[in-house]
C-alpha cells in the first residue's frame, strides 16, 4: 500500500524520537513501534560506519510480553492534529489507521488522532460521514486508556448521533452531561448538543407544520425551540468561551435564524464571527453568507437629499417679516367682545 506523502511527514521524525517498550521481564527496547495483531514490531537502528546510509532491523514482540510503552513525541504530527482541515481526511484516516492499535495503552496519542479525524469527518457533514464518526468516537469511549479520553468521545459520539439524525436519542444523555458537569469546556458542549437537538426538532416542526402561522397548537411549540435553540447556541458568546465555541455557535444561530425567516438576523451572527472570530473555521462560511446577502437599500427617511449638480440646492428661506405694531398697542391678548 503506497503512504500518502502527508503521512511520511508525520511519521518521519519519530524516527528520531524514538518509542521506548518496556517488557514484563524487566528489559527495555527502542525503535519505532508498530502493531500487527497481537504482535509488535519494533523497528531498531543499527550500527552504521560513518557515512554510510541507515540500517534497520524488525524485531517482533508478543503484546502479552509488553508492560508499557513510552511513546516518542512527534511535533509535525501534533501540529497536524490542531490545524487539519476537511481537505485532509485522507491523511487523518491514514494516521488513524497507522495509530489505532495503541488505543488501550497508557499514554498512547491514539485517541487524540482518532477524535481529530472523527470532528473532520463531522465538519465534512453528510449521514455516512457522521456514522462513521460515530463508529470511531464510539472505539474510543469504549477502549481509550485515559478517563479524559473517554469523555471527549462521549461528547462526540452525542454529537455525531445528532448529525446522523438521531437526536432524540441523545437529549437525556446531554442533559445529565450539563447539570453532572463543574468543567466550563464541557458545559459549553454539553449546551451545543442540546442546541442542535432543539434546532433539528424546530427544523422538523416547521417542515411537517409549514402553516404554523395558523395552527395554534403549533405557535407556542415553535417559539418555545426557536428560543432555546437560540439560548443554547449564544451561550458560548455571551459567556466567555473560546473563541472557536463562540463562533461555533453563532453559525449555529445564523441557522436557526434562517430557519424562521429572519435573515438579517443571521446577517448580523456572521458579521460577528467574521469581526470578533477572524481566525475560527467558520468566518470562510460566514463570509460567503455576507457576500451572498444584498446590500439593504436606505429607507426615503434614512436617505440624506443631495443636491444636483446642475440645479444646485435653493437656500433656505426666512419666515415672512410681520408687520410692525404701533407702540400704542397692549401685547395682552384682547378679550373677546361679549353680545
Amino acid at each position: 500500500m503506497r503512504v500518502p506523502a502527508m503521512l511520511l511527514l508525520l511519521l518521519v521524525p519519530l524516527l528520531h524520537a524514538q518509542d521506548v517498550i518496556f517488557l514484563r521481564n524487566g528489559d527495555k527496547r527502542a525503535g519505532r513501534v508498530t502493531a500487527e495483531g497481537e504482535i509488535l514490531r519494533l523497528k531498531v537502528t543499527l550500527p552504521t560506519p560513518p557515512g554510510a546510509p541507515p540500517a534497520f532491523a524488525s524485531v517482533s514482540v508478543p503484546k502479552s510480553q509488553v508492560a508499557q510503552i513510552e511513546f516518542g513525541e512527534n511535533p509535525a504530527r501534533e501540529e497536524f492534529l490542531a490545524s487539519a482541515t476537511v481537505a485532509q481526511i485522507p491523511q487523518a484516516a491514514a494516521l488513524w489507521d497507522a495509530e489505532r492499535a495503541w488505543l488501550d495503552f497508557p499514554k498512547s496519542p491514539a485517541a487524540r488522532i482518532g477524535r481529530a479525524y472523527a470532528d473532520l469527518l463531522l465538519r465534512l457533514g453528510g449521514r455516512p460521514n457522521a456514522e462513521s464518526a460515530l463508529a470511531i468516537f464510539s472505539l474510543i469511549e469504549a477502549k481509550a486508556w485515559s478517563d479524559a479520553d473517554r469523555a471527549a468521545a462521549k461528547q462526540g459520539r452525542l454529537r455525531a448521533m445528532v448529525a446522523g439524525g438521531r437526536a432524540e436519542e441523545v437529549v437525556g444523555e446531554a442533559a445529565q452531561l450539563a447539570a453532572d458537569t463543574d468543567d466550563p469546556a464541557v458545559l459549553v458542549e454539553a449546551k451545543f448538543i442540546l442546541a442542535e437537538t432543539a434546532a433539528a426538532a424546530l427544523k422538523r416542526l416547521l417542515d411537517e407544520n409549514p402553516r404554523w402561522q395558523e395552527d395554534p397548537a403549533v405557535i407556542p411549540e415553535r417559539a418555545r425551540l426557536y428560543n432555546e435553540a437560540l439560548d443554547l447556541y449564544l451561550y458560548p458568546a455571551l459567556f466567555d468561551s473560546p473563541s472557536s465555541a463562540a463562533a461555533r455557535g453563532l453559525w449555529g444561530a445564523a441557522g436557526v435564524y434562517l430557519l424562521a425567516g429572519e435573515p438579517q438576523n443571521a446577517l448580523e451572527c456572521a458579521h460577528d464571527i467574521a469581526a470578533l472570530h477572524p481566525r475560527s473555521e467558520f468566518v470562510a462560511r460566514a463570509n460567503a453568507l455576507i457576500s451572498e446577502s444584498p446590500v439593504p437599500t436606505p429607507t426615503p427617511a434614512q436617505a440624506a437629499p443631495v443636491p444636483t449638480p446642475d440645479k444646485p440646492a435653493a437656500p433656505e428661506k426666512s419666515p415672512p417679516k410681520k408687520p410692525a405694531k404701533s407702540k400704542k398697542k397692549s401685547h395682552a391678548t384682547k378679550k373677546p367682545k361679549k353680545n
